[in-house]
């Protein structure tokens, strides 16, 4: 059995204040016909298919990063109730 998903991830192509072209993420879904949608409304508007674990959200809370991140915001939580005091 194939334990992956298929993300699909929204972007628009603008103008930098330079005038080059640049491709932002404008958003992120599950759903094809969400994707197809957005890519319909305006020329500058395309998505980018991902496969991704389907048990992604278990994976993203024990990477090192999210668990740096965690301890990060809890320090900075702590420091700001001390700051309070």
């Amino acid at each position: 059995m194939n334990d992956t998903a298929l993300l699909y991830v929204l972007t628009r192509l603008q103008i930098d204040g330079s005038g080059n072209v640049i491709q932002k993420n404008v958003g992120a879904t599950f759903s094809l016909l969400v994707a197809e949608e957005h890519r319909s409304k305006s020329y500058e508007n395309d998505f980018e298919t991902y496969s991704v674990n389907a048990d992604w959200r278990g994976e993203a809370e024990t990477t090192t990063t999210v668990s740096a991140m965690r301890e990060f915001r809890f320090l900075v939580e702590e420091m700001q109730e001390n700051a309070l005091r």
